[in-house]
């Protein structure tokens, strides 16, 4: 069963859709979508097409972009407009804020999509930053039935908060004990070490320890090895230690690489993620980041040098090269369009902040901030000079037999 995993350009934020196929089927017959947010000020807009950009805003033309693509993957299913999971990893609004954009239709404020089945962690009542609150997230969490359709579109089951877990979960029912399937493995900070002293910190101290982690698996090969994506959301060194010690049964495998491995890595490639223990138990054929140029308070983003460059890839490399992890390959079915690369903070002493471009191509990284700064779009009033842009990135798994890969990007 081919399984297609779609990390959506959203700047400082994250959005990804996997969509599972039978083989040979042209139609997808599952849907999921984990998360689908932007930290304001962080949104970075699609790279221009040949046609020419949509006007507007960087915002406004990554959500225009972020429905459009949406809404073609959800037509192309045997169920065309049905959600069987929304996903809400916590309740950081970088990973929440945009769903009502996408989901809601702008006329009416009413469902465009069927959710069958809605997690989320910690609570509700967290789904706020500060004093602003999300009027979508915190209906759709508490009544859901009023965003019922008059086309019939509705939340079928009552959105469920997902507790520590303890067993992996699957999110389908197992067709075969071969077939691919997505799991939920962690979804909590209690289980960690000083859980008496947090369990009644604020929202912001437990929300990124609290971000649910899943795990795809695909199709078992002859060989009885599977392929794995791991999606880490905004899961922390403290979680990354915890799935370690998970995972150090010697009959479980969960996060160690088989056939090959994908790592999504953990809080858009911050220096509070991806630890180095980290990178030596999974051993990732490659990493897929989500990020972008904002800086926080003024003063660093998630991906600077010292920590991206030097530390994350460094790191990496090191553990590439002591198990012989060769470069993954860039293919697809249409041609391959532009290098690619990612943004980085390349200067964290002075200001003004200075972001560079290192390229990746023929690399294992892949960055939805890929875009070197662009001259003012003249099709884009007001378009600024040096403007960022993401692309999409595109991850088939099992799509030509158990173990293979396809990646491209848009």
């Amino acid at each position: 069963m081919p399984v297609k995993v779609v990390f959506f350009n959203v700047g400082q934020g994250d959005c990804t859709l996997i969509t599972f196929y039978k083989p040979g089927a042209p139609k997808a017959d599952a849907a999921v979508l984990l998360d689908c947010g932007s930290k304001p000020g962080g949104e970075v807009a699609p790279r221009p097409q040949a046609a020419g950009p949509a006007a507007g805003t960087a915002k406004q033309r990554l959500i225009d972009h972020l429905r459009k693509r949406i809404d073609d993957h959800l037509r192309d299913l045997v169920n065309p407009g049905v959600l069987d999971y929304l996903l809400i990893s916590h309740p950081d609004e970088d990973h929440f804020n945009l769903l009502g954009d996408v989901l809601l239709d702008p006329a009416t404020k009413k469902l465009r999509y069927t959710l069958n089945n809605v997690w989320y962690s910690m609570g509700s009542g967290d789904y706020k930053e500060g004093n602003k609150s999300f009027r979508f997230v915190e209906t759709l969490l508490t009544n859901p039935a009023s965003l019922t359709s008059s086309g019939g579109h509705s939340v079928v089951n009552p959105p469920r908060v997902k507790p520590d877990q303890g067993v992996p979960e699957p999110l389908f029912p197992p067709v075969t004990p071969a077939a691919p399937n997505l799991y939920l493995i962690d979804s909590g900070a209690f289980h960690l070490k000083g859980a008496a002293r947090i369990q009644g910190a604020k929202k912001e101290a437990l929300a990124n320890l609290s971000s649910l982690v899943l795990v795809l698996v695909g199709a078992v090969d002859g060989s009885g090895q599977r392929q794995k994506v791991l999606l880490m959301a905004d899961a922390l060194v403290q979680n990354e230690k915890f799935l370690i010690d998970f995972d150090k049964d010697p009959t479980e495998k969960w996060f160690r690489r088989e056939k090959n491995l994908w790592l999504k890595v953990g809080h858009h490639g911050s220096k509070t993620s991806t630890c180095k223990e980290w990178l030596e138990h999974t051993t990732p054929d490659g990493l897929f980041v989500s990020t972008g140029p904002l800086l926080f308070g003024g003063k660093t983003a998630t991906c600077t040098d010292s920590d991206f460059n030097d530390r994350m890839l460094g790191d990496w490399e090191t553990v590439r090269a002591a198990h012989s992890i060769p470069d993954p390959k860039v293919t697809s079915k249409k041609p391959l369009k532009r290098h690619w690369g990612h943004g980085y903070q390349g200067n964290t002493t002075a200001v003004p902040w200075q972001f560079g471009f290192q390229d990746m191509t023929g690399k294992g990284v892949f960055s939805t901030l890929a875009g070197q700064p662009l001259p003012p779009d003249p099709a884009v009033p007001g378009s600024p000079a040096g403007a960022w842009t993401g692309r999409d990135w595109i991850l088939w798994i099992d799509r030509d037999g158990a173990g293979t890969y396809e990646i491209s990007y848009e």
